[in-house]
């Protein structure tokens, strides 16, 4: 007996690597950022930490490079995922409720859409580090198609980011992360 593997798998494996992705910005991200496997300076930390989140270690380090790569100096997240985005953010404000000037969401249920959409349109970056978030891929779709721009990284697993960059077309990779 054989099983088949899922749908998608094949673009997944093929733009997990960046190949096939167009967009400069989406290459690096993918290649620099989503992909990436070298050691960052508080692994030690997060790797701790990572007991106590749902996506497990490698849901906590890629939540950690993203927070790195991002910036913010606003970012709405609770519980492990505000201990991670502060350990790659010093400077940045964290706290659980996104407001207008929001760099960062880390979306682990129950936040609002409106808000996080608002968010989204004014630029922000969504995470969505584990797979028990439901219907994470109508809330993407939602965010690329009300915002009108913005680069979504769905993995075929349920984990998902939106860069929601002004200047960057509304696209979706299906990526391997």
């Amino acid at each position: 007996m054989t099983i088949a593997p899922r749908s998608g798998w094949w673009r997944r494996l093929r733009h997990g690597r960046g190949f096939g992705v167009h967009s400069p910005f989406a290459y690096r991200f993918i290649r620099e950022v989503l992909r990436e496997r070298c050691a960052y300076y508080a692994y030690d930390r997060v790797d701790a930490l990572a007991a106590e989140w749902p996506g497990g270690v490698s849901g906590a380090r890629m939540l950690f490079r993203v927070a790195a790569f991002v910036n913010p100096s606003h970012a709405a997240a609770s519980g492990v995922a505000a201990a991670i985005v502060g350990m790659a953010c010093p400077s940045a404000l964290v706290d659980g409720v996104p407001e207008p000037q929001t760099g960062l969401i880390v979306l682990q249920g129950g936040e609002n859409e409106d808000a996080v959409l608002c968010c989204a349109a004014s630029g922000a970056t969504v995470v969505v580090p584990d797979r028990n978030i439901p219907s994470v891929a109508a809330l993407f779709a939602r965010l690329r198609n009300e915002t009108g721009h913005g680069h979504c990284f769905m993995n075929g697993s349920g984990a998902a980011v939106f860069v929601g960059r002004r200047t960057l077309p509304a696209e979706t990779f299906d990526v391997r992360f």
